[in-house]
């Protein structure tokens, strides 16, 4: 019988770990998606005023967007600290088997709360332009077919040709960023430490382990692809979560 491979073996792991977690973990998976709630909700009652104003369906969406874009970006900003407790949920289950949900708000606390969103926006900033820039392409088709190639768009051939390049522009940002791979589980593991000392530490360690974290990251795959069925992704971001986790904690073991 062939030895399990790394990816594997954390991948089991992570089955034991979410063994008697899981509903700790779906839980706090739903409360990680509180931003997108509030953003769904004020939607909702800007639509329910502007329709006071206005029927016109161009004017309502165009107005909207205007609202909404800057509340979103501040709503994100301000409720990241949410995405850090939430690793931390699974990060601390890596090592002890236990989730604990307050960890979730863990990083809201006056003394990190500061620290915590200096962190997300280091990394924001060094992650937006390159991601732009990698789905440049996905844009310029869109814009190319719809303004030259009406009678294309909503073909078959059209949405896999959209499909491909949004598959290959996502691998090549998941590749980009994989030198961040282990920023927020450090931030983790030390939340004293400065972002630009976390962010270097990342970059260092996993210098000599991108071939680890791809081969881990990309076996999910077929387990993301059921994502988009929605439902399964109820147990598949709890179960990639706590697997990445788990590699994170073995990559930093062996770097450090």
């Amino acid at each position: 019988m062939n030895p399990l491979s790394p990816s594997a073996i954390v991948r089991s792991q992570a089955r034991k770990t979410l063994k008697g977690n899981y509903v700790a973990a779906v839980a706090s998976f739903f409360i990680l998606l509180l931003p997108i709630y509030l953003i769904e909700g004020l939607s909702s009652v800007l639509d329910t005023i502007l329709r006071q104003f206005t029927n016109d369906a161009a004017i309502l969406g165009g107005l909207i967007v205007v609202v909404i874009t800057p509340i979103s970006i501040l709503l994100f900003v301000l409720l990241s600290p949410l995405f850090n407790g939430f690793v931390r949920v699974f990060y601390e289950a890596a090592y002890t088997r236990r989730m604990r949900m307050s960890n979730l708000f863990y990083y809201f606390a006056k003394d990190r709360y500061q620290r915590t969103i200096h962190l997300n926006l280091a990394i924001a900033i060094r992650v937006i332009l390159p991601a732009l820039l990698i789905y440049l392409p996905v844009f310029i088709y869109y814009i190319f077919c719809f303004t030259y190639l009406e009678n294309f768009v909503g073909t078959v051939l059209y949405k896999d040709f959209a499909f491909l390049l949004a598959v290959m522009s996502t691998i090549l940002l998941i590749l980009y960023t994989l030198k961040y791979f282990l920023v927020f589980t450090l931030y983790c593991s030390d939340d004293t430490v400065s972002p630009h000392q976390i962010i270097s530490t990342s970059k260092s360690i996993m210098a000599n382990q991108k071939a680890s974290a791809t081969k881990l990251i990309f076996s999910f795959t077929p387990w993301m692809l059921l994502c988009l069925l929605i439902l399964p992704a109820l147990y598949v971001v709890p179960y990639m979560t706590q697997s990445l986790c788990i590699g994170a904690k073995w990559m930093t073991m062996k770097g450090k």
